[in-house]
């Protein structure tokens, strides 16, 4: 994805920075002398939401700065990835962990054209999130949701966490409903699925919570 909407779901997600584009060196090798970021691969940094957006704040600040002067409308063409980590910050509450791909492609163009408007692309994948089904449905809901994903196969006897993939747990539920076309489990299941699809493509991890005692 690379369009941010308000997302609570999102907890680790995965951005991409180009070599050959001077801020998003300068931002990758601030982060890879962090002390607490974590190298996957040659290519790939982990480092804790909390740590990275210090890092904007204390050396970007020019470009923050002109980011809150000129406002948003009017970085369509101009955005630089400070602008796209500024918003993910601000449309991504419950983030906890990002992961950094470095992109050593010399000819890469951000610049897209989108229904004959050329903007900006800033690839964001998520990677992980948590889906609190005691946030989403009511007592009497919760009850009826919980029998349905015990039935459909996403939890077993005794479980109340579970850690799935949004693919599989959309499959399933697709599954399910062709053979169950009962008015309540459609429009429950269905609320299930219209919260995912945004997240199919990217197809992140999703821990599953349907314990309204959990601490998780």
């Amino acid at each position: 994805m690379y369009t941010l909407n308000n997302d609570v779901f999102s907890e680790v997600i995965d951005i991409t920075l180009y070599k050959y584009n001077s801020i998003d060196l300068k931002i990758w090798g601030l982060i890879k002398r962090h002390y607490s970021s974590k190298n996957i691969s040659r290519d790939n940094i982990l480092i804790n939401a909390d740590d990275l957006i210090v890092i904007i704040n204390n050396h970007f600040i020019d470009e923050l700065n002109i980011i809150d002067s000129i406002g948003e409308g009017s970085m369509q063409n101009e955005a630089t990835s400070i602008y796209f980590i500024k918003r993910i910050y601000e449309n991504m509450p419950n983030l906890k962990w990002i992961k950094i791909t470095l992109n050593k492609n010399m000819s890469y163009n951000r610049l897209v054209e989108i229904d004959q408007i050329k903007t900006i692309k800033f690839n964001i994948k998520t990677l992980r999130g948590t889906f609190r089904l005691f946030d989403h449905f009511n007592r009497h809901q919760l009850s009826a949701i919980n029998n349905l994903l015990y039935k459909i196969g996403i939890f077993k006897d005794n479980e109340y966490f579970k850690v799935v993939r949004v693919q599989d747990l959309l499959n399933k539920i697709d599954l399910f409903l062709t053979a169950d076309n009962d008015i309540e489990v459609i429009t429950l299941l269905s609320s299930i699925t219209h919260y995912f699809e945004q997240y199919e493509i990217d197809n992140p991890e999703v821990l599953l919570i349907t314990d309204i005692k959990s601490d998780i």
